[in-house]
């Protein structure tokens, strides 16, 4: 690692269910939106699930856009806004890395979910046949070790790092797999997630100048008790992920003005996060500190949350609406992975 490496979120981009765009997407979640709907399919009980689509309009043909198009289509939208909102003229340099996140613990997981990254966003560099593009799976943690590997590239010499994911929980084998282990909010269940989709892009560069967003410290760890284990939740892992990235940050956790958080509505992640906080915290928090679920507009949005998160918190930082400075970002996977990225808002 190169933690001497400070990074810069220098633009975002999102495509969600409450918006085509980030500030579309922010001012929903601002304000509390949703765009929850029956899906085409049935629970147990034949009712049918809830979801949280993407609506990209109609393709060439005239049909809706739907399936893989779509995902290549939000992330390329995703895209193009993190780079134009950064301020940077496209196409870019064949020497900008593409980091791709998926994942790989799905029944179901994106088949050639790198091949569909590079289809997709090909036009958008000088020499695609010359870009670097590298796949992590790690689910929604995956965006940790995306920013990891882009300290590495930035200290080697790259001008800017590109983060970028698209993911669907609403696809047959996934609905399937979750409606059988009980994760899906329904009829027969008062707590679940709402199964969404979404694009998120980030455009990371390094130094010291003016940033909406700057990344202080970053943690990863690895949790024993599982969602899908039998041991019961401590929050330990996540707490070892939260602690290395206040440590790397120099800060504490009390200090923390704004929590995010990719929970999404099953009582076992609220409760590791209650419990991963109660492990830290020593002192009061901040007034007027705020715990938030992006979830509650956008749905489960899988490996989308890391950047997703990301991108909500550069859009509220540039457009002064946190309640403070100092950000931290949790992530947990349905298996052993727990990400955390402590973000300042602006440079101190």
């Amino acid at each position: 690692m190169s933690p001497s490496v400070r990074l810069r979120v220098l633009g975002a981009g999102a495509v969600t269910s409450v918006g085509n765009s980030l500030p579309a997407t922010a001012a929903a979640f601002r304000a509390g939106l949703n765009n929850f709907r029956e899906t085409l399919f049935d629970d147990a009980r034949g009712e049918p699930v809830v979801g949280a689509q993407l609506e990209l309009g109609q393709g060439p043909g005239g049909m809706p856009i739907a399936g893989a198009a779509k995902l290549a289509a939000s992330l390329t939208w995703a895209i193009e806004e993190a780079v134009h909102s950064a301020g940077v003229a496209l196409p870019l340099p064949a020497h900008v890395p593409l980091l791709f996140l998926g994942d790989e613990t799905r029944p179901a997981p994106l088949v050639d979910a790198a091949h569909l990254c590079y289809s997709a966003c090909a036009s958008l560099f000088s020499a695609p046949e010359q870009v670097h593009l590298q796949a992590f799976t790690g689910g929604e943690v995956a965006c940790v070790d995306a920013l990891l590997a882009a300290r590495e590239f930035l200290a080697k010499g790259a001008p800017f790092v590109l983060i970028a994911a698209a993911d669907s929980w609403l696809r047959v084998d996934d609905i399937e797999h979750a409606l059988q282990l009980g994760r899906l909010l329904d009829g027969e269940s008062g707590a679940g997630f709402i199964p969404g989709e979404g694009a998120a892009a980030v455009l990371i560069g390094a130094g010291s100048g003016d940033a909406p967003l700057c990344i202080e410290g970053l943690g990863l760890a690895e949790e024993a008790a599982t969602l899908l284990g039998e041991l019961p939740c401590y929050g330990k892992g996540l707490a070892q992920a939260m602690r290395a990235a206040l440590q790397e940050a120099r800060w504490q956790a009390h200090e923390v003005d704004l929590r995010i958080s990719d929970a999404a509505g099953e009582p076992y992640f609220a409760e590791e996060l209650s419990y991963a906080w109660s492990r830290l915290l020593r002192a009061p928090s901040p007034r007027g500190y705020a715990s938030v679920f992006p979830a509650i507009s956008t749905g489960h949005v899988g490996c989308s949350f890391g950047p997703l998160m990301l991108a909500l918190a550069w859009q509220l930082a540039r457009r002064r609406r946190l309640p403070g400075s100092r950000l931290l970002l949790q992530l947990s996977s349905s298996h052993r992975l727990r990400g955390a990225i402590a973000a300042r808002a602006g440079d101190p």
